[in-house]
């Protein structure tokens, strides 16, 4: 039965356009109001609020992480003295670890930051691994022996020192670690009759080396007393996301400074993400990426990531960042990079393009990071070597992310440990000439698993949902539109 048969003409008009409203109205809904509330949920799941998907993944490491090591074996170091022959070496590798991150003393601060430490645990993957990491030897520079070598250089009394006390006791033999085993020089520690003399008189007379900070090893290795520890990579500071949810994952301190001492300006600045949690970004910095900023302990300082187009993982959108040759300028072509000088600023720039001088964090070694293979360093550096052949697709630092939740993606986070060897004074380093060798150089890899990404459609699902149904019914609401609009003029006149 009609329920508005008896009404008059102009009420069903009246009612019939409140139809179409009402139509439109959750057309709007559906099509608008919707995909806001989706996003708006959602959001909430991207900040580090404990319940949300990225705080329990950060906390608990659901996501597999693997590192990749790749050794370099000094093939003819024998000749090293001879400026005639270019040292040679032969990539070993990878060696794959599982990566975990645990993290501990959590504690929640007031101003909207989380202050944590974290444990990171390396286990081997020895099937995905090429060579066998507990059976591999190879020779590489004698790290201690450079280091010492740099430290004393300047100081001519300290020099004439170090050097009759190192000669008087027959310390070295040579300045490599001559055939060790891969997983000594990397976790287990070399025997290094040097280091243990130097932690002997850093005991019992320490003014004897006054100015070189002696690591407190039994013996010498790249990642000596890492794997499992809770307390080598400092303490984080970092934003929450509560207050702004573009402050989720941002650096604020570490290790309770915003600044690193071991570098000027910019440069020293504690900022950007560790990688792991990044901020949801907004439209328009979808719409116009910026730099990408990622803080790399292992650096003792931020990088900066350039935007390179759009990427596409199992059907979600997302963007990429690359290190590009600015990455490790040293002011030689950039001008903001200039502050990642580590010597005077009259003396500056000292290094090439391509070289990060990572000394000062790393017990004065005389170590500088690269690009894998020397990859966009200066040419100089890959030509006074041979083995080492660099490629884009192979030794490019990348890092895609899903820029709506901030979740990586992929990431390839490659850097490369060289040494600088040189003829520093000392009679055991006599002849040897001035160059940058390569060490060792890693990859630290991580794919969105296909259960993350699944919830990452779940959201785009809905919100095409909305906006579906919201096409849907402004349809409807156009032809209810017309019907009406009819009725009124050819039907129901007054």
């Amino acid at each position: 039965m009609c329920c508005c048969c008896n009404c008059s003409n102009l009420s069903k008009k009246v009612w019939s356009f409140v139809g179409v409203v009402i139509i439109f109205g959750f057309a709007a809904f559906f099509g608008f109001g919707l995909p806001a509330i989706v996003d708006a949920v959602a959001r909430t799941e991207f900040i580090m609020e404990p319940g949300s998907q990225v705080y329990e993944n950060w906390i608990d490491g659901q996501v597999p992480m693997y590192f990749d090591i790749y050794f370099w074996d000094w093939t003819n170091s024998e000749e090293a003295t001879n400026e005639n022959v270019r040292p040679n070496f032969v990539q070993r590798g990878p060696y794959v670890f599982l990566e975990r991150h645990e993290r501990h003393f959590i504690e929640r601060n007031a101003d909207h930051t989380i202050t944590f430490k974290q444990n990171r645990t390396w286990i081997y993957i020895p099937e995905q691994s090429n060579g066998d990491f507990y059976t591999d030897r190879v020779t590489t520079p004698q790290t201690i022996l450079m280091t010492v070598g740099a430290v004393v250089q300047d100081d001519p009394f300290l020099l004439m020192i170090m050097d009759g006390l190192i000669t008087a006791n027959n310390l070295l033999d040579g300045v490599t670690y001559e055939n060790v085993l891969v997983q000594d020089v990397l976790f287990n520690g070399v025997e290094d009759p040097l280091l243990e003399w130097l932690n002997g008189i850093a005991e019992w007379q320490p003014e004897l080396i006054e100015g070189i900070e002696v690591p407190p090893w039994d013996g010498f290795a790249y990642f000596a007393e890492r794997n499992n520890s809770v307390e080598y990579d400092g303490v984080f500071r970092m934003g929450t996301g509560t207050d702004i949810w573009s402050n989720t994952g941002l650096m604020v301190t570490w290790n309770g400074e915003p600044n690193v001492p071991y570098y000027r300006g910019e440069c020293g600045k504690v900022h950007g993400s560790t990688g792991q949690v990044n901020p949801p970004m907004t439209s328009s910095q979808i719409e116009n990426p910026e730099d990408f900023i990622l803080f790399v302990t292992d650096l003792c300082s931020a990088i900066r990531l350039k935007y390179d187009g759009d990427f596409e993982l199992d059907g979600i959108q997302g963007s990429v960042w690359i290190g590009d040759n600015r990455v490790f300028d040293n002011g030689n072509t950039f001008p903001e990079t200039e502050c990642q000088c580590t010597a005077p600023v009259e003396e500056c720039p000292v290094l090439k393009p391509g070289l990060f001088d990572v000394s000062e964090c790393n017990f004065g070694a005389p170590l500088l990071v690269s690009f894998p293979h020397f990859y966009l360093a200066d040419p100089s550096y890959l030509n006074a070597v041979t083995g080492l052949t660099p490629t884009r697709q192979l030794h490019e630092f990348r890092y895609a992310l899903h820029p709506f939740s901030g979740i990586p993606l992929t990431v390839n986070g490659r850097l490369q440990y060289n040494v600088h060897v040189k003829d520093y004074g000392l009679q055991i380093t006599n002849g040897l000439p001035d160059m940058v060798l390569p060490a060792f150089w890693v990859e630290q890899r991580v794919v969105l698993t296909q259960e993350k990404i699944d919830e990452l459609k779940l959201i785009y699902t809905l919100r095409d949902v909305g906006k579906y149904l919201g096409w849907a019914l402004f349809g409807v609401g156009c032809l209810a539109f017309i019907v009406a609009f009819y009725f009124s003029v050819a039907v129901w006149k007054d």
